[in-house]
């Protein structure tokens, strides 16, 4: 049964389509721009680069045999735009290296030859459009949008001293708005696709005047959404320039499918075959292997509709009179596939929420997922956000990526993979803590002698150790004794044999004791909380303590494993909206707690968020905050929203140090206030696992019993616990109780305290 995506389209926009869909193949092509309205309905605000220290800019995005080298965001980036498109690359005759990437408001140049310190050159300023698309010839850059300005002609022949000039906005023959532009640098030709002209077919464009790009021909049978256009120089086509456009009567969507196209006479233009594939809904972007024996091709509006996982066609081209459908590949998740192009026998794909994918196609008719990196962190779902194309065919081996919310990443395909294996955020005081990591060669190789532990104490300077092989990949090395309540920031490095440096993720670990837990609160029952303060005025999702009923804005269980209740607000289920937070706050608050006897007391919490769905998102916020007089006066602890990454939903655990906020003594209280400020939002929120506990710093692992004293009364405890299997025994951290913990006990006791 199909899986049908729900849009709420525009009603103009349904007019638009269903009056184009009456005209039939021949009809006046859909102005408004095939797919366009989708990708506005999912826009997004544009996110800032994060900086974390020790591994670089990663930011929490997953991959896979890819290292991310540098991001800049779209802030970062030149023409202050809001959000990003296409992409694509230049080198110059130096062989310096340089990405273009396409903004809402024009372009900008950055060179990434160093790829982990770009430099951004230049920003050529354009329409403002969600959509700029650009491609290469000779020292040139052309650029459209269906913001209009006809081609862009960008003038790269300096671009090495630091200047790259716009020439011209040309408009000729009453074209100005284009959807994309192709390029065949072998015949010298451009080819503009959905464009306002030629019923919104392939234009063919001469570059003859590099300067001065001239239109000499169309095929306007119908709609051309993208093309690969290519110079065949040998077999039956010698000669012959072909057009693999992905195209459709009606804006695409009509009879939408693969035509193959002779293009040699731009006055005689003429269709060799059509093809198309069941479930067919948009024919998007296609790309031909190496051998041009097959083209890869996706449809950009089946995921969620007739498939429900990211769906990829493969079609055997060598006799371009007969293409044959051979099958599909797919990354198993539900994400829309986009752009992806084939480079050294791998096909790179960028398919929006599921970020970049890379498959060996050395199986042409079934590529296999080898290495990902994924630029939208949140989820996978079959929506357009996130990564728009890629750029793989840089001599260098960089890559980049263009993202919508993001702006440009620079990456690289390692082949190797690096992983830590149940890393401590936790560290003992005064006592090495040792640290372990696992890599994962699929399709390359690292140096055993350069993996080393890299951390930097309190901030400071970095340092690195070398690590230990274990064998089967993996590596141990400590990281050093440290004095209660400093921090750790940690990672493991090493060089591949293709000289690139991989690296883990980053890891925040604080130095502290046991916790001693003073107020250990499930929600389970009322416990003295209360609902309700001066100046609340919600009608609807007042505080309640319940089991809550799942919707895509409130949880469907409390936290924990054991439990069954949480505070949420209202918690019956419904459709989305029916329960929120209407008409103005709502306050949960603690009972008073006596902090005195602890020196230095924090507060954890598990609190769910959800203010990104409705017709006015991302504008209201959910606060805690404290009271150190019993709530007759209060100080804001944390504010969640109105847009970051808690305000989609989900149980997020936040730790806050008391005395940063307010002192801590007998009338210590908290309170937790979800508010409906902007009318059309939809706000939920839950809390639940409530405690107040302090780091025991007194202690130390090798007086294993307690005592105060290190002596052989702790090897007799330790090895009882050792023998019982008790995890107190797990002096090592690696999740087991074995004879490696027993050397790293005497190791400790040896060192005393």
């Amino acid at each position: 049964m199909p899986i049908t995506r729900r849009r709420n389209l525009p009603a103009t926009v349904l007019l638009l389509l269903a009056s184009a869909a009456a005209a039939g193949p021949g009809g006046p092509p859909v102005t408004a721009g095939d797919e366009d309205v989708f990708k506005l309905e999912s826009r997004e605000a544009p996110v800032a680069r994060v900086d974390q220290p020790g591994g670089g800019e990663r930011a929490g995005f997953d991959s896979q045999n890819m290292t991310l080298l540098a991001w800049l965001s779209l802030s970062d980036l030149p023409t202050g735009s809001t959000s990003g498109n296409d992409c694509w690359g230049y080198v110059s005759p130096s062989g310096r290296e340089y990405a273009i990437v396409g903004l809402e408001k024009g372009f900008a140049f950055v060179e990434v030859t160093d790829p982990a310190n770009p430099v951004i050159v230049a920003g050529i300023t354009g329409p403002s459009s969600l959509w700029h698309d650009v491609k290469v010839i000779g020292s040139y850059a052309y650029g459209v949008s269906e913001g209009g300005a006809g081609i862009q002609v960008m003038d790269m022949t300096n671009i090495d001293a630091g200047t790259v000039t716009l020439v011209k906005n040309k408009t000729q023959q009453g074209h100005s708005s284009t959807h994309n532009i192709v390029s065949n640098p072998d015949s010298g030709y451009l080819y503009l696709c959905g464009a306002n002209i030629q019923n919104g077919g392939l234009v063919a464009v001469s570059t003859a005047n590099p300067s001065d790009p001239t239109i000499v021909g169309a095929w306007g049978q119908m709609y051309v959404h993208d093309a690969q256009v290519v110079s065949y120089t040998s077999g039956p086509y010698a000669g012959r320039e072909i057009a693999f456009c992905l195209s459709g009567f009606s804006g695409g969507y009509s009879q939408t499918g693969l035509r193959i196209v002779d293009v040699t006479d731009k006055g005689n233009m003429f269709t060799i075959a059509t093809v198309s594939w069941a479930g067919a809904r948009y024919s998007h972007q296609g790309w031909l292997s190496e051998d041009r024996k097959y083209l890869y091709v996706d449809d950009e509006l089946d995921e969620g509709d007739s498939v429900g996982v990211t769906t990829s066609r493969v079609f055997d081209v060598e006799d371009l009179t007969n293409p044959v459908f051979k099958g599909t590949f797919t990354t198993n998740l539900p994400a829309i596939d986009h752009n992806q192009y084939v480079h050294n026998g791998r096909i790179y794909q960028s398919n929006y929420r599921s970020g970049l994918r890379v498959f060996d196609a050395s199986n042409p008719i079934s590529p296999v997922e080898i290495a990902h990196f994924d630029t939208y962190p949140s989820d996978d779902a079959a929506q357009f956000n996130g990564t728009w194309s890629n750029y793989p065919f840089f001599p260098s081996g960089t890559i980049i990526i263009s993202d919508i919310e993001r702006g440009l990443f620079v990456v690289r395909l390692d082949g190797v993979s690096v992983s830590l294996v149940t890393p401590p955020t936790k560290l003992d005081p005064n006592t090495p803590t040792p640290i372990t990591a696992e890599f994962v060669e699929s399709f390359g190789t690292f140096d055993h002698g350069t993996v080393e532990l890299n951390y930097s104490l309190d901030g400071g300077a970095s340092q690195a150790v070398a690590m230990a092989d274990l064998g089967s990949g993996f590596f141990r090395a400590d990281l050093p004794g440290a004095n209660c309540f400093q921090t750790y920031d940690y990672f493991v490095s090493a060089t591949t044999d293709s000289g690139s440096v991989i690296t883990s993720d980053t890891v925040h670990a604080l130095v502290a004791g046991d916790q001693i837990i003073a107020v250990d609160y499930d929600g389970e029952t009322a416990g003295g909380w209360t609902v309700g303060d001066t100046g609340d005025g919600a009608t609807t999702g007042i505080w309640n303590r319940t089991d809550p009923v799942a919707t895509d804005a409130q949880p469907g269980d409390d936290v924990s494993s054991d439990g069954v209740n949480c505070w949420v607000t209202d918690g019956r289920g419904g459709a989305v909206g029916d329960y929120d937070v209407d008409g103005g706050k709502t306050t949960l608050k603690t009972p008073v707690f006596d902090l005195s006897s602890m020196s230095d007391p924090l507060v954890g919490v598990w609190v769910w968020y959800s203010n990104d769905k409705g017709a006015d998102p991302n504008n209201d916020t959910f606060r805690i905050d404290f009271s150190a007089n019993g709530g007759s006066t209060w100080v804001n602890a944390k504010t969640l929203g109105p847009a970051d990454e808690f305000s989609g939903g989900g149980w997020y655990y936040h730790e806050i140090r008391v005395a940063d906020k307010v002192t801590p003594g007998a009338n210590f209280r908290a309170r937790f206030v979800a508010e409906d400020a902007a009318s059309g939002s939809i706000v939920e929120a839950a809390v639940d696992e409530f405690s107040i506990f302090e780091y025991d710093c007194n202690g130390c692992q090798a007086d294993f019993n307690g005592d105060g004293s290190v002596n052989t009364q702790d090897v007799l405890s330790f090895l009882n616990a050792w023998v019982a299997a008790d995890g107190s025994a797990d002096i090592n951290g690696d999740g087991s109780v074995n004879t490696q913990d027993v050397i790293a006990y005497l190791n400790l006791w040896t060192a005393g305290c």
